[in-house]
């Protein structure tokens, strides 16, 4: 089959769309026109799947295309040396936002720039663009390279949002100036192949492995996170994916968040669930992307929506009361869970599902102190962060009320879910099922407040205890497992001694009688401790 050398063909869209093909040749124009509308299709897509974003790898791709054709034109007949210097001149001073405005890039023929570049660079181009201020401004780069960025979208039909066709225009701007210095040397004589031809990569389309759910799959198996964590955003990555209607993460933006959390807003859901849950995890992944080269930038960054803290929402403590009355219900309990964790909630201030996947061997004795080991289960148990891992002194009510020998009896195995989680077990840990159902018992009790969360407020009433009592906070952070988020925190110590002593001083409330009739827990204050 015949053909013609290659060329570009200009087309105006309108209800038709009119093009040249440039050529009397049939067979020619048969295939020029087969590329014309494998073009346009391609166009057509991109505008009905909207804006998306590029990957690095796909925008160095691209612009290894813009340098492929700036080869191809040019090496058989370069021209003279003198002229590709004032090209790059012009490309390197409109990278760097040193001019205002620039002639644009063709890729049909090399236009003598020489004139002009001496006039405004001087007759030292290097000296004379470094004497000029660098910039922001990408409005010269737009003109010089815009067509050129513009004809390798188009050749693959993509579809870029702004900030994207900005990254793309400097990585375009880059491949130019390296094949300005190839095309350089080509006039002067030495066709000797560029090493910098190999730095750009095929492109694709989509890059491979690019779907939400391979990402996301991708952060699971690096980070292990808990198994709670994987069940609420697996979840939140299904909501997403279900508003957007596809699964490429490529074509992302931030537009598309910003429609999702206005859908979750639509929807009735609290704007704390929608930042602290929602819009937390899709931050996450995509920053797990971008991390990794598979997007340049995170469409949900400082996306958020408007959280006001209103009167009557604030979660609470338990009263003294309250606590007296969950610990003499609990006392009356033969299940292990409803009877010892509302009490190690309560006089250790630890988070439930800290307590709850705790085995018998994490009760030990160190320098005559009984401590409780909180640290993740030996079955694939997970706490809430690294500073959560610690070390706190049994309360003396604990102790008196036989919890010690409890543990010890259950001795290497978990103390309050019945089977341990198997090797590799994929899914929710055995004693969230635990925490799960505690909280339902608790409410069944009576305690029906729903701005006190059935575990939780226990942990809220250890805290404000602490502080009646005169506990210092540093304290109380260190046996509650909390952090300040400082340097210095991360390096505080608190002996094991002045722990005992803090534990020690948390009062047991107590009832005179509780409403059944049966008797209240015996009374213990901090001195008889």
């Amino acid at each position: 089959m015949r053909s013609d050398p290659e060329v570009t063909i200009s087309a105006t869209i309108g209800r038709t769309v009119k093009a040249s093909l440039r050529t009397r040749d049939g067979e020619v124009a048969t295939v020029r026109r087969m590329r014309v509308l494998e073009a346009l299709e391609r166009l057509y897509a991109s505008a009905r799947t909207g804006e998306q974003g590029l990957t690095h790898r796909q925008m160095v791709g691209l612009a290894g295309e813009v340098y492929g054709l700036l080869r191809s034109r040019f090496d058989d007949d370069p021209g003279d040396p003198a002229a590709w210097e004032a090209w790059k001149a012009f490309v390197r001073a409109s990278r760097q936002g040193r001019i205002p405005t620039a002639p644009s890039i063709s890729s049909e023929e090399l236009a003598d720039e020489r004139e002009e570049a001496a006039r405004l660079f001087g007759p030292d181009l290097t000296a004379g663009i470094d004497a000029l201020p660098p910039s922001g401004d990408r409005a010269a780069l737009e003109d010089r390279c815009g067509r050129l960025t513009w004809w390798v979208l188009s050749r693959h039909g993509f579809h870029v949002d702004r900030a994207t066709r900005l990254r793309l225009l400097e990585h375009v701007a880059d491949a130019c100036l390296d094949a300005g210095w190839a095309l350089k040397r080509a006039a002067a004589g030495d066709y000797t192949p560029d090493p910098k031809a190999l730095r750009f990569p095929k492109v694709e389309t989509r890059a491979a492995g690019a779907s939400i759910s391979d990402v996301f799959d991708r952060w699971k198996a690096e980070a292990k996170p808990s198994a709670s964590t994987v069940t609420t955003w697996s979840g939140v990555i299904s909501s997403f994916k279900a508003h957007l209607k596809h699964d490429d993460i490529a074509r992302v933006t931030d537009g598309d968040v910003i429609r999702w959390k206005d859908a979750l807003v639509a929807e009735g859901k609290r704007p704390r669930t929608i930042n602290d849950s929602h819009l937390a995890a899709l931050k996450v992944v995509m920053n797990y992307a971008k991390r990794n080269r598979i997007i340049t930038a995170n469409p949900a960054d400082g996306v958020r929506t408007k959280a006001t803290k209103r009167a009557g929402e604030r979660m609470l403590p338990y009263e003294d009361s309250e606590v007296a009355r969950l610990l003499a219900i609990s006392a009356r309990e033969t299940h292990p869970a409803r009877r010892w964790l509302p009490w190690l909630a309560v006089f250790t201030g630890a988070r439930i599902g800290e307590l709850a996947q705790a085995w018998g061997s994490q009760i030990r004795e160190i320098d005559g102190i009984p401590v409780l080991e909180i640290r993740p289960s030996p079955d694939g148990g997970t706490l809430k962060n690294e500073g959560s891992e610690r070390v706190v002194p049994i309360h003396p009510a604990l102790v008196e009320a036989g919890f010690v020998e409890f543990a010890h009896k259950c001795g290497n195995r978990p103390m309050f879910y019945g089977r341990e989680a198997r090797p590799g077990a994929q899914g929710r840990h055995p004693s969230k099922g635990t925490s799960n159902h505690l909280a339902t018992w608790v409410r069944e009790q009576g305690f029906n407040d729903p701005r006190k969360a059935p575990s939780h407020a226990s942990r809220h009433w250890f805290k404000s205890t602490a502080s009646r009592v005169g506990i210092p906070d540093s304290v109380a952070d260190a046996l509650q497992g909390h952090s300040d988020d400082s340097s210095a925190s991360t390096y505080r110590h608190v002996a094991l001694k002045s722990l005992a002593e803090a534990i020690a001083r948390i009062p047991v409330p107590s009832n005179d009688r509780e409403p059944d009739g049966a008797l209240p827990v015996p009374p213990m204050t901090a001195a008889s401790a």
